[in-house]
């Protein structure tokens, strides 16, 4: 299996995009408790150490390590632990339902104007729920931890005032 690595934003994540599709639809996130229990190519991926967080998506995934290690360090260990392991996951997890107007309208600018973006990054933010003028979100991959979080938070805020005002607020979870 081929795979070339490209930067994030956040210098603590790295993209490593493979030959073959990984997911098929949405996208899944490990961390060391969630990788115990997975298959073999994330379980390979979260013993080397350094590894903190993973995002599997499309054909990439996005490795977020600890801070005291170092990319020059963790890059041709991360490539040689899945070089030779392949997966496949049909559905990851995506955004939840709509539930009324206002979680669609939300949806669709998150799905339409700000997740792409997100995603080329190598992270993602997800709907989570709406309720009295809060849209609760998540933010995963390079995404998580990421000195521009703020940024895209904001950017997200503004397409929706222009949409939906009845939002007052984003809130992480």
């Amino acid at each position: 299996m081929f795979v070339l690595t490209e930067p994030t934003p956040n210098p603590q994540a790295l993209k490593f995009k493979f030959s073959q599709q990984l997911v098929g639809e949405g996208s899944v996130w490990y961390d060391i408790d969630l990788a115990v229990n997975s298959n073999e190519f994330i379980r390979k991926l979260f013993r080397v150490a350094g590894v903190r967080f993973a995002l599997l998506q499309e054909d990439y995934v996005t490795v977020t390590k600890f801070p005291q290690w170092e990319w020059s360090d963790l890059t041709p260990k991360i490539k040689s632990a899945v070089a030779h392991e392949s997966v496949y996951i049909e559905s990851g997890e995506t955004d939840k339902m709509c539930e009324d107007v206002i979680c669609c309208a939300v949806r669709k600018i998150m799905e339409e104007e700000i997740r792409p973006s997100v995603q080329m990054d190598g992270g993602d933010i997800k709907f989570m729920k709406y309720q009295d003028g809060v849209v609760y979100v998540r933010m995963q991959g390079s995404c998580w931890g990421c000195p521009n979080h703020e940024s895209t938070i904001g950017a997200l805020m503004n397409k929706i005032n222009q949409k939906v005002p009845e939002v007052k607020m984003i809130q992480l979870q």
